[in-house]
C-alpha cells in the first residue's frame, strides 16, 4: 500500500483493484505518465498535477492512462472557458451560500455499505425565483434561466471539490 493508499480500508483497496486495475506497485509510474503527457498540450493550464489530484483522474477512468489524461485536460480546458464560473468559487459566496441554505445540494450524514458519502439534490427546496447573484457588489434579484445555471453549476463543482478533498483527508 502506497501513501496514496494510508486510509482506505483493505476491502476498498482490493475492490480498487479488482475493479479500477489500480495497483499498488505501479501507482506512482501510472501517476508519472498521465504527468508526462502534459507538455502535449500547452494550450492548457493544468493548475494542478500533484500525485493525489491525478489520482483522482486514474480512478476515474480505471487506470487508463491515456483515457485519465484526455478527462483531466478537458477539466482544465472546461475551467479555462468557464472562468466566470469557478472564480472565486467558496462557500461565503452569497449566491451559492443562499442556495445552501435552501437546500441544494445535501450530503447525508450516514455513508452507504461501501463507505461511500451520498450526495441529495433537495430540487423541490429550491426557489430559483429566490435566487440571488451578488455581481461587482450589487444585488441582483430575477436571473434569468443561463445565470441560474450557471449558479447550480457553481454549487455543484464547489460541493465535489468539497467532497474529493474530504475523501483525500480520510
Amino acid at each position: 500500500m502506497t501513501h496514496l493508499q494510508t486510509g482506505l480500508s483493505p476491502e476498498t483497496v482490493e475492490k480498487a483493484r479488482m475493479e479500477l486495475n489500480e495497483n499498488p506497485d505501479t501507482l506512482h509510474q501510472d501517476i508519472q505518465q498521465v504527468r508526462d503527457m502534459i507538455i502535449t498540450r500547452p494550450d492548457i493550464g493544468f493548475l494542478r498535477t500533484d500525485d493525489a489530484f491525478i489520482l483522482r483522474f486514474l480512478r476515474a477512468r480505471k487506470f487508463n492512462q491515456m483515457e485519465a489524461f484526455r478527462l483531466l485536460a478537458q477539466y482544465f480546458q472546461y475551467r479555462q472557458l468557464n472562468l466566470d464560473m469557478f472564480k472565486n468559487l467558496k462557500a461565503d459566496d452569497p449566491g451559492i451560500k443562499r442556495a445552501l441554505m435552501d437546500g441544494f445540494p445535501g450530503v447525508l450524514e450516514n455513508r452507504d455499505h461501501y463507505g461511500r458519502k451520498i450526495l441529495l439534490l433537495f430540487a423541490a427546496n429550491w426557489d430559483q425565483k429566490m435566487l440571488s447573484k451578488y455581481e461587482n457588489g450589487d444585488f441582483h434579484p430575477n436571473l434569468d434561466s443561463k445565470q441560474n445555471e450557471m449558479h447550480m453549476s457553481r454549487i455543484m463543482a464547489l460541493i465535489f471539490r468539497a467532497l474529493c478533498n474530504n475523501f483525500l483527508s480520510t
